[in-house]
């Protein structure tokens, strides 16, 4: 179902779900997961491209992308979780062509650089090594994150050189009863403006509650580490599961992207093998009142959560199928002055079941 275009030209595909979203309405509220009095940005769905599968087979395939950053003059990088299966551990840079109502102006990503990403004593990463799920622009340098049995965050540079690793709080660190869940960790990964790193479980550590059920979601944390030094935590809570979700459903947090210093877009991600069906909302959240829990090791249940707000649920376009979406990055201003927002999904190379795809929306702050 990829959209082929030329130039500004529309497809006539996108413009039938373009239509359909605005049939349905581009905003949809969720009383359930509001908080009183607080704020986020409108939303409307514009365009979808879908990356041929295959798209680039060697040296290194072309997929898993779970992370996308916006590196300025309309270039991105994106992050590979590919765990030195089908080549080593990786990020992409292309160019991504779009028009000023928001269209994606080429059929592909134009690809344009990249890196290797290396380990301390800048060695290569050993297949299993990493789980790379972000990627972000830190200065002149990058920051990514991985999750896994030895989860890390870190600093490299553009060619992908080590610089350092964040210390990572006891609290988090993998163990039998507490810390990150294996497959569940640093998913959400963001940069704010003044240079502070701010990370998001997928679901809750170990110590701190179930994953989320039809009744209750998980409570995942944020942790911030400043740019002067020092960390802060927060709690954040998912959306449960849906009612009619299936006893192998499950739902998580796949990214978080900066606003500002204390407010996040949070990228909301659920799948059921039942259905085959991908769950995708984006969220705005805000630290704002949200009990502090820097150095708590283990949850009381009764802290005050980040309070959050339904920006977009990609159900309100019914024929769009989103996929397995876990990148997001702001994209260029659109003459309407709305921003646009690119979502990337890992297609956990397994085509022809899953694809990579490129979503944007229009925001309004």
């Amino acid at each position: 179902m990829g959209l082929s275009r030329s130039g500004a030209r529309r497809s006539s595909l996108g413009v039938l779900l373009l239509s359909c979203a605005l049939a349905v309405g581009t905003v949809v509220s969720a009383p359930s997961s509001a908080a009183p009095g607080l704020r986020g940005p409108s939303a409307r769905y514009v365009d979808t491209m879908t990356v041929p599968d295959n798209f680039i087979p060697f040296p290194a395939r072309f997929g898993g992308l779970s992370g996308i950053d916006n590196i300025g003059g309309g270039n991105y990088v994106a992050v590979s979780d590919d765990k030195v299966q089908y080549g080593a551990t990786r990020y992409y840079q292309f160019g991504l062509p779009i028009t000023s109502d928001g269209m994606f102006a080429s059929a592909t990503p134009q690809i344009n650089g990249g890196g290797t990403i290396l380990g301390p004593g800048n060695v290569p990463i050993l297949p299993g090594g990493a789980d790379l799920e972000g990627i972000r622009k830190l200065g002149g340098n990058y920051v990514v994150s991985s999750e896994g049995a030895r989860p890390f965050v870190r600093v490299i540079t553009p060619p992908g050189l080590f610089v350092r690793d964040l210390p990572i709080p006891r609290a988090y660190l993998p163990g039998r009863s507490s810390g990150l869940a294996v497959n569940d960790g640093f998913e959400g990964l963001a940069v704010t403006p003044g240079g502070s790193i701010a990370l998001m479980t997928e679901q809750a550590l170990r110590q701190d509650g179930p994953a989320p059920t039809k009744a209750a979601g998980t409570r995942s944390r944020l942790l911030v580490y400043g740019a002067r030094g020092g960390t802060n935590e927060y709690v954040y809570r998912t959306d449960p599961l849906a009612r009619n979700a299936s006893n192998r459903a499950s739902k998580g947090v796949s990214e978080i992207l900066a606003v500002n210093a204390t407010d996040f877009l949070v990228l909301e991600r659920g799948f059921d093998p039942a259905t085959g069906r991908n769950d995708i909302k984006v969220f705005f959240s805000t630290t704002r009142g949200a009990t502090s829990v820097t150095g708590v090791n283990r949850l009381s249940g009764r802290e005050t959560v980040m309070p959050k707000t339904l920006v977009y649920d990609f159900a309100s376009v019914p024929l769009l199928r989103p996929d397995n979406v876990e990148g997001m990055a702001f994209g260029p201003r659109l003459s309407d002055n709305r921003r646009a927002l690119i979502l990337i999904s890992d297609d956990n190379f397994n085509n022809p079941t899953q694809h990579t795809k490129l979503h944007l929306l229009a925001l309004r702050f």
